[in-house]
């Protein structure tokens, strides 16, 4: 398995960053996870997000292995939700009592399929 960060900095401190992982599919499929995408409060609406996540999106588009990436959203952040469907991720799965110390507990898994296999599998 492997592991990935990437940082965004705006005057020497870091403001943001994203943390993936790739995950091997039955069949030798590839697919990413990404584990987290974050930008402080002061900085968003700044289009640092947006650059991580290009950044983890064209990386994972130029490896004809990779086959989708995905994340799990809180089903009421209705704000990361919006995020991640303008770059084309959908709502593929909702998994009840996901989280165990936040209220509501439950998740969506939004995923974004790529390369050579945007048919669903």
């Amino acid at each position: 398995m492997f592991f990935s960060t990437f940082s965004a900095y705006y005057s020497d401190i870091c403001v943001g960053s994203i943390a993936c992982r790739l995950e091997k599919k039955e069949g030798g499929a590839v697919r990413v996870y990404i584990m987290t995408l974050g930008v402080l409060a002061p900085y968003r609406g700044l289009g640092i997000g947006t650059k991580l996540l290009d950044h983890v999106l064209d990386l994972s588009s130029k490896q004809t292995n990779i086959s989708e990436i995905y994340l799990h959203v809180q089903t009421n952040n209705e704000d990361a939700i919006s995020f991640y469907k303008k770059f084309g991720f959908e709502i593929t799965e909702t998994i009840q009592n996901y989280y165990t110390n936040i209220t509501p507990p439950d998740c969506y898994v939004v995923t974004k399929y790529i390369g050579q296999s945007q048919i669903k599998k």
